[in-house]
């Protein structure tokens, strides 16, 4: 049991980044057309800035330690960067009725940076600490 408890804090992040996957993979014809293009990059960003926050959650210990902080967020948003370009690099190249371009990667490295920044101020907030004292 001591064994799955240090990586229950992963599943989250794990669901997140396959649900990324799956919505990018989407074929874009029968996703549903929005007027406004400027949506289209803010769900970008704040899907990248889930998937950070869920980084965070998942090394919150080495987050909370000063120390390995900026170590630990250089990381979260650098991994965010890379599957953000990859995804992007998948709907340009192998899905169906998708193309990547570079305004949606952008948009996805904001969210990854939002998310590494807007972290502290949750912990700082809510009650988080408390929450992960029992796992």
């Amino acid at each position: 049991m001591a064994y799955f408890k240090k990586y229950i804090l992963f599943i989250p992040v794990t669901l997140w980044l396959l649900i990324i996957l799956i919505l990018s993979g989407y074929p874009g014809k029968q996703l549903p057309e929005i007027a406004v293009w400027q949506i289209d990059k803010f769900v970008h960003t704040f899907i990248y800035g889930v998937l950070s926050l869920c980084l965070c959650f998942s090394f919150l210990k080495q987050f909370l330690d000063r120390k390995k902080r900026s170590s630990i967020a250089v990381k979260i948003i650098a991994f965010g960067i890379f599957y953000g370009g990859f995804m992007e690099i998948l709907q340009n190249n192998m899905f169906i009725n998708r193309s990547g371009n570079w305004y949606d990667f952008f948009a996805n490295a904001l969210g990854a940076i939002l998310g590494v920044v807007i972290f502290p101020l949750l912990v700082k907030y809510l009650p988080l600490k408390k929450w992960f004292k029992r796992i």
